[in-house]
């Protein structure tokens, strides 16, 4: 590698701290584990879907959802280690979680002048609050983080040495991507114009062509896959979603549908016509304060102090270039995807978040490079405290969710077999069926069913939403068990004393 680091730092050395950053993160993400209580609600759909797949291959998953690789993945570590399904999932993740760290680590390497400045860009990146948040999560996002962080960093590598090799290091790493989040098409896509300009054009051909030969290859061999292989369309329907943000006529139409709600609804006849730029200003501000969020505010103030230091680095040019230009990628596709759907999470932000983070770290890893070597520990120990503060708040909650998870393996053990169970709630739902496969459990979130149908009624009762308990106020109901958190939030196994009249 050409990096500045690697002049001064050996490939040992490099060695040992992407081994002691992976086994940390593997640390990290199974403490997460064990201390969550409860599977994220997405994780219920890719493990039901894994189900879905072991039972009745492709065509069973796109009953579920049309991106289904996540949940093959599952499916297969689940037959491979005999391990349950949740457990599986859990494995991919944290196996997951240490190849993106790895990478974050190697691209950091990039941009870094020796080993004080790589360890604590590391430390950094692994007490990096929004990252940990998703430890304990069951979904396909992190495999797109984690392989589309190794195709930022071959990339790199491809940017320095553009050949064949290293071109299909890149390819390779991409339709891996691709393969848990079809955004990632943009990139592979907007690639070659980075090629053009970079390499002008003439070289920016040459070098687009070992960047992009497999794809060709790829693309025959997948028309040839959809127009054989009976229901790997519908399974895959995900891939042709994204024309959806290509029609700019629904865009439009859609737009100004809403902007027209905004105007007639919250302004005066007078300020209509400024509904439009409201809505976009609105939508631009939630997807910055998202980002700004994500960076966290610890990350962003020690950034603001290092410069107000008169901290100044020389960048790697074609490293940070890239960057840049892939952090612009991002913002194109989260915009899209903003004026698409209406909405946007941390989660869609964080390769965005990640790609601004590594852009700020060289400033912080020489600011605190040059706090340690001038010995100025007051500054050392507030921001290691922040740091600390930051891995302890991922692993801390204030209020246990566990009583969900018990109350449902309660049941599952304990109802007769022959019973009918009725539930309101997800994971409720989730974990008897996991508990006892042969249960016969209904979700009904919207109290449609007719109670009298079943034996048993499972729901939550939150303390703040009492209303809740309308719904159901009115049935012969009589509790059987119960389990309650510090809160006062309480999950209830009724058995119905109305059944069939």
């Amino acid at each position: 590698m050409n990096s500045t680091l690697t002049k001064n730092t050996d490939i040992s050395q490099l060695s040992s701290i992407r081994f002691y950053a992976a086994l940390t993160s593997l640390l990290l993400s199974v403490l997460a584990f064990q201390h969550d209580d409860l599977i994220n609600s997405d994780g219920i759909l890719y493990l039901n879907m894994a189900s879905a797949y072991l039972q009745g291959g492709l065509s069973a998953t796109a009953e579920l959802y049309d991106w289904p690789f996540f949940s093959m993945l599952i499916a297969e570590m689940h037959q491979f280690t005999g391990f349950g399904l949740e457990r599986s999932g859990q494995i991919i993740n944290t196996l997951l979680f240490v190849v993106f760290t790895d990478a974050l680590v190697l691209i950091t390497s990039r941009l870094l002048e020796n080993k004080i400045q790589l360890i604590i860009a590391s430390v950094f990146l692994l007490c990096f609050f929004t990252i940990n948040h998703y430890r304990s999560y069951i979904i396909r996002d992190i495999g797109y983080w984690a392989l589309m962080t190794v195709a930022v960093y071959r990339m790199l590598i491809f940017i320095e040495k553009p050949s064949w090799l290293n071109g299909s290091w890149w390819q390779l790493s991409t339709m891996l991507a691709v393969l848990f989040r079809v955004e990632g098409i943009v990139i592979v896509v907007a690639s070659p114009l980075f090629m053009c300009v970079h390499f002008h054009l003439k070289d920016g051909l040459k070098a687009t062509i070992k960047l992009t030969y497999l794809y060709l290859f790829a693309a025959i061999v997948t028309v040839i896959i959809f127009m054989q292989q009976q229901g790997i369309e519908a399974a895959f329907g995900k891939l042709l979603s994204v024309t959806y943000f290509l029609d700019w006529i629904e865009l439009s139409n859609e737009f100004q549908n809403r902007a027209d709600i905004i105007g007639q609804q919250a302004l005066s006849e007078y300020s209509e016509r400024y509904a439009g730029d409201i809505l976009t200003f609105g939508l631009v501000l939630m997807l910055m304060m998202k980002v700004v969020s994500g960076l966290g505010v610890n990350n962003l103030g020690v950034y603001l102090f290092a410069k107000y230091c008169g901290v100044k680095i020389k960048p790697n040019t074609s490293a940070t270039s890239y960057l840049y230009f892939f952090a612009s990628l991002n913002i194109i596709i989260l915009c899209a995807f903003l004026f698409r759907h209406y909405f946007v999470s941390t989660r869609y932000a964080l390769m965005l978040i990640a790609v601004l983070a590594l852009l700020l770290l060289p400033s912080i890893s020489y600011f605190l490079e040059q706090q340690w070597r001038l010995r100025h520990k007051r500054t050392l120990a507030v921001i290691g405290f922040l740091l600390l503060v930051s891995v302890i708040d991922t692993f801390t909650s204030s209020v246990s969710k566990g009583y969900i998870r018990e109350t449902a393996i309660w049941a599952g053990h304990e109802l007769p077999d022959n019973s009918i169970v009725l539930t309101s709630n997800i994971f409720i739902d989730f974990y008897v069926r996991d508990t006892n496969p042969s249960a016969n459990i209904q979700l009904d979130r919207t109290f449609e069913e007719d109670h009298q149908k079943f034996d048993y009624f499972i729901t939550i009762e939150k303390a703040n939403h009492p209303e809740r308990k309308i719904a159901y106020e009115n049935w012969a109901l009589t509790p059987v068990y119960k389990k309650q958190n510090t809160r006062g939030d309480t999950a209830v196994v009724y058995q119905v004393m109305d059944r069939g009249q």
